[in-house]
């Protein structure tokens, strides 16, 4: 089985606090950074941000309706990830419900960055017929990365994500369910073939309900034995 790979979120309000964050994660031995760009007051310093590291980074700028807090035109949240493209981010995530789609995704493979195509239910969990539906839309668009997120309303609905994703191992799918009753989807979804899951650099700078440290998730997956 091969390593379970993280993606640290960063949730802070300015360059120099984001670069402290992904360098006092980087002796946890993260895959990936997401930076939050919807949590950043300016955009002066996101050169630095991509100096910071070596990790490959996700740039995101998450709609309200999405989980976020953009809350500029959609022409503008998008020229904010193009931006991010041009100071050398890795990866954009687009939103499915994102304007113009194929326009967008056109223009950021054009300054050469991956795609991350997301979908997030915020009040539950779609059905694994849904979830297919919604991995389909996502495809069209033949993104480095899917992701389906939803929210747990109950214990059981981890299932519901675990086995979605043991359907599709061939896929570089992320999928999992937000809230305290989805944390068991949320690290156990790389063993059952996501591509990688989320944590926070530390306790209460998490960008969704439910995330757990990184320092968390190294534990579970050391008493696993993975």
């Amino acid at each position: 089985m091969s390593k379970p790979r993280i993606c640290v979120c960063v949730v802070e309000n300015g360059w120099a606090r984001a670069t402290e964050v992904i360098q006092s994660a980087e002796p946890h031995k993260p895959d990936l950074i997401e930076l939050r760009i919807d949590y950043l007051k300016t955009l002066e310093g996101l050169e630095n941000i991509r100096g910071a590291t070596d990790l490959p980074l996700i740039a995101t700028n998450r709609r309200i309706d999405q989980g976020g807090h953009s809350v500029g035109s959609e022409e503008e949240r998008v020229a904010i990830l193009l931006k991010a493209c041009e100071v050398g981010f890795d990866y954009v995530d687009l939103e499915l419900t994102t304007s113009n789609l194929d326009r967008v995704v056109d223009k950021v493979r054009g300054r050469g960055a991956k795609l991350i195509i997301s979908y997030h239910d915020l009040n539950g969990t779609p059905s694994k017929q849904s979830m297919d539906r919604f991995l389909k839309e996502e495809q069209r668009f033949s993104p480095d990365i899917c992701k389906i997120v939803g929210t747990a309303t109950s214990h059981l609905d981890n299932f519901t994500y675990l086995s979605f994703l043991s359907e599709k191992s061939n896929v570089g799918l992320v999928c999992f369910g937000m809230g305290q009753r989805g944390k068991l989807s949320r690290a156990l979804s790389p063993l059952f073939g996501g591509a990688f899951t989320y944590a926070s650099a530390k306790a209460g700078h998490e960008s969704a309900p439910g995330q757990l440290t990184i320092d968390a998730l190294r534990e579970i997956y050391r008493l696993l034995g993975v």
